[in-house]
């Protein structure tokens, strides 16, 4: 078996496993601190603040690794279907894997945002027009 072919499936771990869990997380909605879920310190300072980042993060994570796991697979095609050398297939992949971690940092800075934005310390909802999803 051609090395680019190991590489690209083995790129396609993190994305595809960042959707699972982003469906996961969307359409269980864990209970408030269960084991499963988006655990942060902002996330858990009320069940309500908790329930708007399971819904928050689970959509974004269902959403940006999907359009993430296609990106990653065409990467992992291109040294496959140009019979490029297994250094190619290197270089390509390690590239997709650093990439595939961006968006990640991104939605939880985006939730931790929001978090901050709708709720105060405490955890309840600030007063006046709520930012919602």
């Amino acid at each position: 078996m051609n090395d680019n072919v190991v590489i690209a499936v083995a790129n396609m771990l993190m994305p595809l496993t960042m959707l699972g869990v982003g469906l996961m997380i969307w359409r269980t909605r864990p209970g408030y601190r269960d084991l499963f879920g988006y655990h942060t310190t902002w996330a858990e300072k009320s069940e309500e603040a908790w329930n708007f980042a399971q819904e928050l993060f689970g959509r974004l994570c269902t959403i940006t690794f999907a359009i993430a796991s296609f990106l990653t697979l065409i990467a992992g095609l291109i040294p496959v279907i140009a019979r490029l050398d297994e250094s190619w297939g290197t270089i390509i992949g390690g590239i997709a894997s650093f990439v595939d971690l961006i968006p990640l940092f991104v939605i939880i800075f985006i939730v931790e945002g929001k978090l901050k934005k709708n709720f105060d310390k405490d955890g309840h909802r600030k007063g006046g027009e709520i930012d919602e999803y």
